[in-house]
């Protein structure tokens, strides 16, 4: 889910791109999007409350507003371990729900 002061990079992904051996590019691919865009974002890092780490792209702000997301939608991905490539493949607006 897309948060308000972050876009987090999901675990399985932070371990395929091996964030943990130090911080790197990733190409981003937004398929959603007609037509899809690519471009490259940074990667960070911050400490988890319970200890270990976290990993989050660079330049949120631009990246949510060139992928079109808004914050609580839900972001379907997949990641390609060998060329390093994140790639946005649907994203489901939050829907609030009524009571």
């Amino acid at each position: 889910m897309a948060g308000e002061r972050y876009f987090r990079i999901p675990d399985p992904v932070s371990r395929m791109a091996r964030l943990d051996e130090g911080l790197r590019d990733i190409t981003v691919r937004l398929m959603h999007l007609d037509p899809p865009q690519q471009f490259t974002n940074g990667t960070r890092c911050e400490i988890k409350s319970n200890g270990g780490w976290r990993y989050a792209l660079t330049s949120w702000k631009t990246f949510m507003k060139t992928a079109r997301i808004k914050v609580g939608d839900t972001v379907h991905y997949s990641f390609v371990e060998n060329d390093q490539v994140l790639s946005v493949d649907l994203v489901v607006p939050y829907v609030r729900r009524s009571h």
